[in-house]
């Protein structure tokens, strides 16, 4: 077994399929076939079930993945031992969500850039229930999330902000609070919000069967901006972080509603596997991202 051979299992895995993770590889397929029928060859087992051109893990597959990341990981780390702050490098794989992506990480991610240059990064967005998976199943070496405080045994979390989130409409919206005078009723209007497994969208969903209330109606989008735009055109409601609609509100395109009763705190937090060989390049991640995290508390207490 060699290196490349598990470089390639992992690849597989993240593409879904024999022929992209040649494609990204730079390998012909039939390439990528032989290093997978070595590996299989050396443990007598299949790794895959092939259906079609979509590939899924076998039960040794699956036993191998946890192995392979370490390996991949040690080897990482054994090619920069020798490497200077000044030529850091490897490759990260960040996970994060939209909200945290557009209004949190750019300044991070500037900073990294322009002392490790030689660091490739690879950004996904997804929802936070998804990118703690990633991390779990090694498909990401650190993921940010908006969450109630985690606590996994499997995961090192550190807490960058507890985070608020707001009610909004429009300037001209009717409606100024959310309170126990909409008790079993529904409110006059629409809330606008994105995907079900967002976690500060089933924040307000819990708070409104607590106070049985409901909204006139749902409507789901699929970004931040989208949500914004038709909040500000009066098409409904949105409950969403107050970073991502601070400038809205200082210019008057938005206004904050009310609302009468306690909410689960959410946190933007970064978390990583705790038995992950921590690279240079995720190392020097890690204290970028806690020393902008201290700048946000700061900034935020000022106000």
């Amino acid at each position: 077994m060699e290196i490349r051979h598990f470089i390639t299992f992992k690849k597989v895995i993240e593409m879904g399929s024999f022929t992209q993770a040649a494609e990204n590889l730079g390998y012909t397929q039939s390439t990528v076939t032989s290093h997978i029928h070595a590996l299989e060859e050396h443990l007598g087992a299949p790794l895959f079930n092939r259906m079609g051109r979509k590939v899924s893990l076998t039960d040794i597959g699956n036993k191998l993945l946890p192995y392979t990341q370490e390996i991949l990981d040690t080897y990482g780390k054994i090619e920069s031992i020798t490497s200077s702050e000044e030529d850091i490098k490897g490759e990260l794989k960040i996970a994060a969500p939209e909200s945290l992506t557009v209004y949190r990480l750019e300044p991070i991610l500037r900073e990294y850039r322009k002392k490790f240059p030689n660091v490739s990064i690879s950004l996904t967005n997804a929802t936070c229930g998804d990118n703690k998976k990633a991390i779990l199943n090694g498909s990401a070496d650190i993921a940010f999330v908006m969450l109630p405080k985690m606590q996994d045994s499997d995961l090192i979390v550190h807490q960058l902000l507890d985070e608020s989130i707001v009610l909004v409409g429009s300037p001209d919206c009717s409606l100024n609070i959310v309170d126990s005078r909409y008790e079993n009723q529904k409110i006059s209007e629409c809330l606008i919000t994105n995907e079900k497994e967002c976690s500060y969208r089933r924040v307000f969903e819990e708070y409104l069967r607590e106070q049985r209330i409901a909204p006139y109606s749902t409507m789901e989008l699929w970004s931040i901006e989208a949500i914004k735009r038709c909040v500000m055109s009066g098409l409904g409601i949105s409950y969403l972080p107050l970073m991502t609609v601070t400038d809205e509100i200082q210019e008057g395109k938005l206004k904050i509603i009310q609302c009468v009763g306690g909410f689960t705190q959410i946190f933007s937090q970064v978390a990583y596997h705790k038995n992950k060989c921590i690279s240079p390049a995720l190392t020097m991640f890690i204290e970028i991202t806690l020393k902008h995290a201290r700048e946000w508390s700061c900034a935020k207490n000022t106000r």
